[in-house]
């Protein structure tokens, strides 16, 4: 509980205040990269979309019939996308 409660107060302060800078350097990112997103997240797929617009390299994925735990909620769509892009 210790580590988890470390955890939290460690990565909450970033979730809800942001650096606005992140999305500034998202064009610095070199390495080949996937986004993931499940067509039923609370985050809208046209964002992320967008985001991965600003990747060099970058591939974007929206798993349909799965949420924002795409990992729960379609794991064979998911590992599906994982086999195509590794």
């Amino acid at each position: 509980m210790y580590i988890y409660n470390m955890y939290l107060s460690s990565i909450l302060p970033q979730l809800n205040k942001p650096n606005p800078e992140w999305w500034a350097r998202l064009t610095d990112i070199i390495m080949p990269t996937f986004i993931i997103g499940g067509r039923f997240s609370h985050i809208l797929q046209n964002k992320l979309q967008e985001d991965a617009e600003l990747i060099p390299n970058c591939e974007f994925v929206t798993i349909e019939d799965a949420g924002h735990f795409v990992h729960d909620t379609n794991f064979i769509g998911l590992l599906s996308c994982l086999k195509k892009f590794s």
